[in-house]
């Protein structure tokens, strides 16, 4: 179960490259919808978020309580599921969408603006998680404004 929850939290050993482990989750995250919607649909990209996202919890705070760390870089199962969220509503592959997306998520996750600095604070898998679907929600907004700027 130790090696099961250290995959499944660090995405499969990505989260330990050392240079930027959270930028390469956020790709990741790109690829495996990438390769969803190539393949099946943007339906079947979200039954994955909902089962990675309803067992994150669960196996990040596992991770946390036998690695005795608080928010380690390696653990970037939580960029997946933030970087997940504005992808969620790129429904056929725009490289443009696809790009802010990528960018504004993370510009959130870097400079944790309020309340993301907020609830980074919260104790276990919650801060892990929670601050980074925060931060994904505002790369949606942004999102969301590009497209509604460009039918004007």
């Amino acid at each position: 179960m130790k090696n099961f929850t250290k995959y499944f939290a660090t995405l499969f050993g990505i989260g330990f490259i050392s240079i930027a482990p959270g930028t390469f989750g956020s790709l990741f995250a790109i690829f495996i919808w990438y390769v969803f919607i190539d393949l099946f649909s943007n339906f079947y990209f979200i039954i994955l978020f909902l089962i990675v996202l309803s067992v994150s919890f669960y196996f990040t705070d596992i991770y946390l309580d036998n690695y005795k760390k608080k928010d380690p870089s390696e653990v970037i199962v939580d960029e997946f599921l933030g970087q997940s969220i504005p992808l969620l509503f790129i429904v056929n592959f725009n490289i443009y969408e696809v790009l802010i997306a990528f960018v504004a998520f993370r510009f959130f996750d870097i400079y944790k603006i309020y309340p993301i600095n907020k609830i980074e604070d919260l104790k276990g898998s919650y801060g892990v998680i929670l601050d980074d679907i925060v931060a994904g929600i505002y790369s949606l907004i942004v999102l969301m404004l590009y497209k509604i700027l460009i039918l004007l």
